[in-house]
């Protein structure tokens, strides 16, 4: 396996609601997580190409591969307050109401780490992200460069018989992420394909050693090694 470094950098906020929570109440995970980042390299490998055969080519390549996030110092959590457009039940068109949702505030680069066996192609196309998370969560790469492999303090996302494992040792703030299963089909994850979507993710967690300071409608975590 061959690990490739990713230095991010996010000019504005990022946003990406936790998995399976409301879309009125949004709350949003610190980091992006692993199925957000390899979904948004094979969606920009199509965008590059026009060419759909490509964007499979790099699912294959990037499904399987690992991720670890270096994260600044500390990472500013903001809750807002959203009008937003809610869908009628039982008639047509939509109806205002309002919603809450997290944007998360980066005040240095993130680090990603992507290791995978065919790693040119990470390279290739990962230099080319625009977003990650909600579509208004923009970022630009600042660098691209092969490394040896993340730091020991680089956050990975961990299976259930891991994070049981991890809270009986050490106390983290955790917060629930999805990754790509490992028998996931590109199909799947292509909206034109008629494919059922179902057991294409997996559960997982990130695990971040933080003290939060809190206030009324903000959070500041700041990250221990």
């Amino acid at each position: 396996m061959q690990w490739v470094k990713l230095t991010l950098h996010f000019p504005s906020l990022f946003s990406y609601r936790i998995p399976d929570y409301s879309s009125q109440y949004a709350l949003s995970v610190p980091l992006p997580s692993p199925s957000a980042i390899k979904l948004a390299v094979v969606a920009t490998a199509i965008r590059a190409t026009g060419n759909v055969a490509e964007g499979e080519r790099v699912f294959y390549a990037v499904r399987d591969a690992n991720v670890r996030i270096a994260p600044p110092k500390q990472i500013a959590i903001n809750s807002v307050l959203i009008k937003r457009l809610k869908k009628k039940k039982n008639e047509p068109g939509f109806e205002n109401t309002f919603g809450v949702r997290e944007y998360v505030f980066f005040p240095d680069d993130v680090n990603l780490f992507v290791g995978c066996d065919n790693v040119d192609v990470v390279t290739k196309y990962s230099g080319m992200l625009r977003y990650l998370g909600s579509g208004d969560s923009m970022l630009y790469v600042k660098r691209v460069e092969q490394t040896e492999k993340p730091p020991e303090s680089a956050i990975k996302a961990i299976t259930d018989k891991e994070f049981a494992e991890a809270i009986s040792k050490e106390s983290y703030v955790v917060y629930p992420v999805k990754d790509i299963s490992k028998k996931a089909k590109f199909e799947q994850i292509n909206p034109y394909s008629g494919k059922s979507g179902r057991n294409v993710f997996e559960r997982k967690y990130y695990l971040i050693k933080a003290k939060i300071k809190k206030g009324k409608n903000w959070k500041v975590l700041e990250i221990r090694c």
